[in-house]
């Protein structure tokens, strides 16, 4: 997306979220005119006074709220808006050709809490603003919703591209709450030795997460020297490489202002923090947070701070292992300050029961997301289910005062697809907007009340 389509994509965002502020600036106008009016009329300047006259503000108060509410309602039309507090789920396929290593079409589809499509978004993701990526890859595809953005990482690369997870053709979309895409970033392509270097060269792009229209963090790994792959940021202009404590990496999160990672590998297993709150330079050290162990397989994750004391104390980890330790994890701090492992329960298919057992209908799961309620102390969780095909879209919840027994399934990916990352749709920062019977009236009522002061 060039610069001007960007700047016309704010521009709507601004008259539709913040158009009561456009209505007050109105009515301000209208006000300093019939000022202006009054102290003219007194004589002072009698050739202004024969330009400027009552009803020519009254004229400007109508034109501009009918202008602005006009905007307004236009915006609403051109795409149906993310609904707050609905989940996202990135699905990989077209519902026809065999899942492979091979491009394959990528949507993002709209699901209410309870499993309800509400839509999905295609066109985001085709020809200008083309995102492709590997139907086998399994660890590719976790988009992030934050700061009213949604961000989805791919590929720019045409459908059918062989083994597309190891080319340097990599990019992401920045979509805002309408839906639309905000910005689009082409990854430099040169490879390892390239200038500027390419991100997670030769290997796989998995996740990514937005900061802001135009920045994000990426995660990831890659192939040949020097390593080009772990955690990266993107300022809007420039890439920068922010850690190579590790560099093979799998999904990027924020919370509590603080930049995380999931790994499964070498001494990373488990989530680890990038740095100290959102890093943008090179050098930092990641640390390992949340250790879960030998032979764990961690993929998405949630963190909460239960009392909102600026300290993170409840995390739940998705483990793709279908053994022991895979599944659902619970992480407790405890007053030492050490993340203890509370539970880790597989999905049984044949029952839609959590259980400790392995055997027939078992699946774990990969991507997650979730929300946590102080007042009851319960953890609302959704997750993308682990087959490879036809997978699950998913919902369970943690009271905290046992351990959960069943989940919910509330979608199923369909034949040839499958669903990968999960997360709610992204919540707008700015000011919510009024409804339309709302800014009509108080544009009305305005112009009532000029006319009342006039008259009197």
């Amino acid at each position: 997306m060039n610069k001007s389509s960007l700047r016309q994509n704010r521009l709507k965002e601004l008259l539709k979220h913040d158009s009561i502020y456009v209505y007050a600036l109105s009515c301000s106008i209208v006000m300093m005119l019939d000022t202006v009016h009054q102290a003219l009329s007194m004589g002072s300047f009698p050739m202004l006074n024969r330009v400027l006259k009552p009803n020519h503000s009254r004229i400007l108060c109508l034109s501009l709220s009918l202008i602005t509410w006009a905007i307004s309602f236009q915006t609403e039309l051109e795409a149906a808006d993310l609904t707050p507090n609905n989940l996202v789920v990135e699905r990989i396929g077209n519902g026809t050709t065999a899942l492979s290593s091979a491009a394959a079409e990528v949507h993002v589809l709209e699901y209410s809490p309870s499993g309800s499509l509400v839509q999905t978004l295609s066109s985001q993701f085709t020809s200008a603003s083309l995102l492709t990526d590997s139907g086998t890859a399994t660890s590719n595809g976790y988009l992030n919703s934050y700061n009213g953005y949604l961000a989805v990482s791919g590929m720019n690369s045409a459908l059918g591209t062989a083994s597309v997870a190891g080319t340097n053709a990599k990019a992401v979309n920045i979509l805002g709450t309408t839906g639309n895409v905000e910005s689009r970033t082409l990854f430099p392509t040169g490879g390892a030795t390239g200038t500027p270097v390419s991100p997670f060269s030769g290997n796989n792009f998995r996740s990514v997460i937005a900061t802001s229209a135009t920045t994000f963090y990426a995660s990831g790994t890659s192939s040949g020297s020097p390593n080009t792959g772990g955690p990266w940021y993107f300022n809007g202009t420039n890439f920068t490489q922010l850690s190579t404590t590790i560099t093979n990496i799998r999904n990027s999160e924020i919370y509590n202002n603080q930049y995380y990672v999931s790994s499964a590998s070498g001494a990373f297993l488990g989530v680890s923090s990038v740095g100290t709150g959102l890093a943008t330079t090179s050098g930092q050290t990641t640390t390992l947070q949340i250790g879960t162990g030998a032979g764990s397989s961690p993929y998405g994750f949630v963190i909460f701070d239960k009392n909102k004391d600026g300290v993170v104390d409840l995390a739940y980890i998705a483990d793709d292992r279908i053994g022991a330790g895979g599944g659902i994890q619970r992480w407790d701090l405890n007053s030492s300050n050490v993340w203890v492992n509370a539970y880790s329960l597989l999905f049984n298919t044949s029952n839609n029961s959590l259980t400790t057992s392995t055997g027939t209908g078992i699946v774990s799961i990969r991507g997650l997301t979730g929300s946590y309620d102080a007042l009851s102390g319960t953890a609302s969780l959704f997750a993308t289910t682990s087959e490879v095909t036809n997978n699950r879209l998913v919902s369970l919840s943690d009271t905290g005062s046992s351990t959960p027994s069943a989940f919910n399934n509330l979608a199923l990916a369909g034949s040839n697809y499958v669903f990968r990352g999960v997360d709610f749709t992204p919540v707008s920062i700015s000011v919510p907007e009024p409804s339309s019977w709302i800014l009509v009236s108080v544009s009305a009522l305005l112009v009532i009340l000029n006319r009342r002061k006039m008259i009197a």
